[in-house]
């Protein structure tokens, strides 16, 4: 039977709900739909489920890849409510791990992972911008293998070799991740984030103003660069790059290539938020969502988004 997951954690939804914590009614959130600007209240345990998601081997130490985000979350949690409430402002390894797998263990992002192999040539060598981050040589290498699709057809076939893939896909046949490549790719893109890309951007506590909120998406951790959404991580090097993470309803964390004072407003920020999700976009406030969503919607206006 598969597992129930949340695709984002619950006691982050929480730190969103229009509920006080401690307070003796459930939390709640509003949501609402990308697709259509409806909205509703949610419990944070009811939204972002998935079932299935992370199911497959057991890579980490002998555990689920379940059972590692838990351990992530429960280390991140505390953290996370220490820098909102002001009683910390150190940015700690945990929130900074929380962070990178954040972004990179939703549906909507493992969707646009799965579209991006699809369209790697093997036959094609690829642009060296860089070396890999210190850690990536010594990784364990798997051989198995590779699943691939005929997009005219919808056909399935698995290729032995790298060199078989080449050949195949030559005659049109297309890379079709598997379980056991969707979740190692979660995993090495989680810590390339990590080490790469989020540790060479100047990151700053944004707090909400007295009578205002940030909201969260479905996508939780997201960016933009140069202007585009659904960017692939290569283009966090550009200068344009900007990183919002929402991690409260008073508290988001942006992270840029520069360090000059970032003067923007929650409704700024919630528009970011907006623009880049998939399904959902939620807060503690109908007004805030609703305000998110419509500016969403003029951003994209005549774009078909």
């Amino acid at each position: 039977m598969a597992t129930r997951a949340h695709s984002v954690p619950r006691f982050y939804l929480g730190e969103f709900a229009d509920q006080p914590p401690g307070d003796r009614h459930e939390p709640c959130l509003y949501v609402g739909q990308v697709s259509t600007r409806d909205i509703r209240r949610r419990s944070p345990k009811n939204l972002a489920i998935a079932r299935g998601l992370y199911d497959g081997p057991r890579k980490f130490s002998g555990r689920t890849l379940e059972s590692h985000l838990a351990r992530i979350e429960s280390a991140a949690a505390p953290d996370i409510r220490r820098l909102a409430s002001r009683q910390s402002s150190l940015l700690t390894e945990e929130i900074c791990r929380f962070v990178s797998w954040q972004a990179a263990r939703t549906p909507g992002w493992m969707r646009l992972a799965a579209d991006w192999a699809a369209e790697w040539d093997p036959n094609e060598e690829p642009e060296v911008i860089e070396p890999p981050p210190d850690g990536f040589e010594p990784m364990t290498g798997c051989d198995r293998p590779m699943t691939l699709h005929l997009p005219s057809t919808g056909d399935t076939r698995e290729a032995a070799s790298l060199e078989e893939f080449k050949l195949l896909h030559k005659e049109g046949w297309r890379w079709k991740l598997s379980k056991h490549d969707e979740l190692e790719m979660v995993h090495v893109q989680a810590w390339y984030l990590r080490v790469r890309h989020f540790a060479r951007l100047s990151w700053t506590c944004l707090y909400a103003p007295q009578g205002t909120s940030f909201v969260t998406s479905d996508r939780a951790v997201t960016w933009l660069a140069d202007g585009y959404a659904d960017a692939p991580p290569s283009m966090l090097r550009l200068p344009s790059a900007q990183v919002v993470a929402p991690l409260t309803r008073g508290l988001a964390l942006v992270g840029r290539h520069e360090a000059t004072p970032l003067n923007v407003t929650p409704r700024e920020i919630n528009r970011f938020v907006a623009c880049t999700a998939t399904e959902w976009v939620a807060g503690p406030s109908q007004n805030a969502v609703q305000q998110a969503l419509e500016d969403r919607a003029a951003a994209y206006a005549g774009t078909g988004a």
